[in-house]
């Protein structure tokens, strides 16, 4: 067996044990797997499900497949976005008179999040994750976030899984957990409520088809969220768009965000994030010596993949058949896009094969 470092989450449904107790089982239980249906939807492919385990999904991933960590909290903040939109529906839209769907609103989520050692071992003909950091994962469930903070939806992150995704300490709520035969974890929390309202109350910024000066699209057969870390890594990106070579600049909110920026050695464009809604779309602001430009990149769901749309915008007075004709020169001949996307195929393919053959030596 091959000791790797991996990154081990556990999404928790709160309030489980009362709602089973006080409603009719044949709706909570439909209810509950709708739920766990979902969670198991939005983490994989892009993370491997180990266990649904009751009320809870476990997943985890080697720490190599995302040099950008933060993936891992984007997926997490999507995923309960989606939950508390759906939830909302559910209460407007629901005609039963029974407990468990009056009940629907009891219902939450909670996320706990570690990094560590771990082999694979194949019981049974299922394959798992074993090793001390499961076991750490799996106590830090009974914690005292709710009761030191009155928060019923968080994420929980360990010093080892902020260290290893590289997030700012300074944004997070600080307690000890203690539990025998592991001892005192040092446990980093964000309050996922507050985070919704955030998400909600924010300005959209997005270009369109009838707003953009000039659009590219093409069709991958990757997730959107493998899709989407290819995109938004700068180093990732500098891989398949090869005439650039992108680094992260700054992140005034400790993370990839509103806000953040990028440098283009090759083109020395920065790029400003204006706003970014993981999976969804992200608009950032692209300014040059001569040129500023606005880019939406979106992202759409497909059976088979992802369809990838960039649209672009010049912030010029020029007429837009000029604007137009520029924006179609930048994308061709400047970014040489079509090349780009036939790199990214098959950069895709590359780590999908990679990812194959290393749960083949397991």
């Amino acid at each position: 067996m091959n000791t790797r470092k991996g990154y081990f989450v556990i999404a928790d449904i709160t309030g489980f044990t009362s709602f089973i107790a006080d409603s009719e089982l044949e709706h909570s239980q439909l209810i509950l797997s709708d739920i766990l249906k979902r969670i198991v939807s939005k983490f994989t492919p892009t993370l491997t499900l180990a266990e649904i385990e009751g009320d809870a999904v476990f997943v985890y991933t080697p720490v190599e497949k995302f040099p950008r960590g933060e993936i891992i909290l984007e997926i997490i903040e999507s995923l309960y976005y989606e939950f508390r939109d759906t939830k909302a529906t559910l209460k407007r839209l629901v005609t039963c008179n029974c407990k468990a769907c009056e009940m629907v609103h009891t219902l939450d989520l909670k996320f706990i999040i570690h990094s560590g050692d771990y082999v694979l071992n194949e019981v049974a003909g299922k394959v798992k994750p074993l090793g001390n950091s499961i076991n750490t994962v799996h106590r830090l469930l009974k914690n005292k976030v709710n009761e030191s903070t009155g928060w019923r939806a968080y994420i929980l992150f360990t010093e080892e899984a902020l260290n290893s995704i590289g997030l700012n300490l300074n944004a997070f709520h600080t307690q000890k957990e203690y539990y025998e035969h592991i001892g005192e974890i040092t446990t980093y929390s964000i309050n996922l409520e507050s985070r919704y309202e955030e998400f909600t109350e924010s300005r959209i910024i997005k270009i369109t088809e009838k707003d953009a000066d000039y659009f590219v699209e093409s069709k991958f057969n990757v997730s959107i969220s493998e899709l989407w870390d290819w995109v938004n890594t700068p180093e990732k990106r500098s891989m398949w768009l090869e005439v650039s070579d992108w680094k992260l600049v700054e992140r005034p909110s400790g993370r990839t965000g509103k806000g953040a920026t990028n440098h283009c050695a090759n083109s020395n464009f920065l790029e400003k994030l204006l706003d970014y809604r993981p999976f969804e779309y992200y608009t950032s602001e692209m300014t040059g010596k001569n040129m500023t430009f606005m880019l939406t990149g979106k992202f759409d769901k497909l059976l088979d993949g992802t369809k990838f749309t960039w649209f672009m915008k010049l912030k010029s007075n020029l007429p837009k058949p000029i604007r137009k004709y520029f924006s179609k020169f930048i994308w061709k001949k400047g970014l040489k896009i079509d090349g780009a996307f036939k790199k990214l195929d098959q950069l895709i393919k590359l780590e999908k094969n990679k990812v194959e053959n290393n749960e083949n030596k397991t």
